[in-house]
């Protein structure tokens, strides 16, 4: 199977034999795609997010361009949910997003069934279950401002690759690795601390067979709010995402621009699931 898409391939699947899942008929009731973030809710009420990678869209600069990198645009609410969460394999990131939201949201169905195995081990900051030393060397895949200020505090080994040179402020000190030190950086990594925005560029496979001499993987992020077993398989020790807590809220605060501050400030919660296994 193709690494770069088999853990979502994984997800679909997981979602399509579900009983919990196929005994309800499931629509989709709002899609938003946002500037920062996209959203789907469901006829359930249940809702996902997933990070709007607009940066990889070079190509949106005029009408032509843009239309077909959506070109059902409208429509979307006609569509099965199935295939909405097909989108998540397709190479173009926008399809990629709604595919990822819409997994999310059904990802919240399972994760909420009273015989779910995998129950939420805390709420907030996902670096709590994790232990980190001082002589720790932490790889990070995609910066995380808060998280970086936290472990420079504990080791000077901090390695972040991020595409997005200004995805820190001016006065973190850390120094952005390019992309093309991934190869060569992950491997030497303890501690791997990776955005579930790789969910959508269909990277996180790779990045997890980079990673297998870490002793913990944190996956983390509102994207990053999937059934766990696919990335747990795959080394994933820690997966850090959101409970919707008011998917109609979500919608408007992603219609209007909102980012991840917003979500926690009023209509999403975070949770943290550890892989018991490990």
């Amino acid at each position: 199977m193709n690494e770069r898409k088999s853990i979502t391939k994984e997800l679909i699947e997981i979602v399509r034999k579900s009983q919990v899942i196929s005994r309800l008929k499931i629509t989709p009731k709002d899609v938003r795609i946002g500037v920062f973030y996209t959203g789907v809710v469901l006829s359930t009420g249940h809702a996902g997010m997933s990070y709007t990678p607009v940066q990889e869209i070079p190509e949106a600069v005029c009408c032509p361009r843009s239309h077909a990198k959506m070109p059902q645009a409208g429509n979307l609410l006609n569509f099965p949910v199935t295939d909405l969460m097909e989108y998540a394999l397709d190479d173009n990131v926008l399809k990629a997003a709604v595919g990822i939201a819409t997994i999310n949201a059904l990802s919240a169905i399972l994760l909420e069934d009273d015989h779910c195995p995998y129950k939420p081990s805390a709420y907030g900051n996902a670096l709590d279950l994790i232990q980190i030393a001082k002589e720790d060397t932490v790889v990070m895949v995609g910066a995380f401002p808060p998280f970086i200020k936290r472990i420079q505090e504990i080791t000077s080994k901090l390695f972040v690759i991020e595409k997005n040179p200004r995805a820190v402020g001016k006065g973190d000190t850390v120094q952005i690795e390019p992309e093309a030190r991934l190869h060569e950086l992950i491997p030497q990594g303890d501690i791997m601390i990776i955005t579930g925005v790789t969910l959508v560029n269909h990277t996180l496979g790779p990045i997890l067979q980079l990673a297998r001499n870490a002793r913990d993987i944190v996956v983390v992020g509102p994207t990053a709010s999937v059934y766990p077993e696919p990335l747990f398989k795959r080394g994933v020790t820690v997966l850090g995402g959101v409970r919707v807590t008011d998917a109609m809220k979500m919608i408007h605060l992603i219609g209007e621009a909102g980012s991840g501050y917003d979500f926690f400030e009023q209509c999403a919660e975070k949770i943290v699931i550890r892989n018991n296994k490990k």
